[in-house]
């Protein structure tokens, strides 16, 4: 399955909308991550967490060809001057009629993520910051391949550039178990 179809069911496992580039990066990420196809996607370290390149393309594929529209919205500007908008994105009619071709040809995947998103719903409705915590947390602790505590965590996300509060990492913990990515931080 290419990247462009992976993308289309996570849409479709999230109701057909996603509020966020972000957002959309993170809960493609925790799907993937579920599902052993973070690596498939490309994530990598970046500034809000594990990024793909491969999703972003994808993303502004499936909007140029219309199967994706997209909204935005102005939060002001930054201290710079400088707009701060959110780009939310919908699957279009022609979207849904793809997403209907994709869940037909990948019955089992599709039955996963609607399983899986379903569980991201139920575990909380993050923001987008608890969202790039919770998924900065996970990505160090899948490169370790063993379980961290907090300070563990804390120290390694330092080395990426990241800075990540215990009281986050708390509630990123709390999410990840409720996703069953992780069963608890060590001691």
């Amino acid at each position: 399955m290419n990247v462009r179809d992976f993308v289309v069911l996570c849409y479709g496992a999230f109701d057909g909308k996603i509020n966020g580039k972000t957002n959309l990066q993170k809960k493609v990420y925790f799907l993937a991550a579920s599902l052993g196809k973070v690596e498939e996607l490309g994530y990598r370290a970046h500034y809000y967490g594990p990024y793909s390149a491969a999703v972003a393309e994808a993303n502004s594929e499936l909007k140029s060809l219309n199967y994706l529209s997209e909204c935005s919205t102005s939060w002001g500007s930054d201290n710079r001057g400088f707009e701060i908008a959110r780009y939310d994105f919908s699957l279009t009619d022609e979207g849904r009629r793809l997403l209907d071709r994709k869940r037909a040809e990948n019955p089992d995947i599709w039955e996963d993520l609607c399983d899986l998103a379903k569980k991201i719903k139920e575990a909380g409705n993050l923001d987008y910051w608890d969202l790039s915590i919770a998924a900065k947390a996970y990505f160090i602790l899948d490169k370790k391949e063993k379980s961290a505590s907090s300070r563990e965590i804390q120290d390694a996300a330092k080395d990426l550039g990241w800075e990540v509060k215990k009281e986050e990492l708390d509630r990123a913990s709390t999410f990840l178990e409720k996703i069953n990515l992780i069963k608890s931080l060590a001691a």
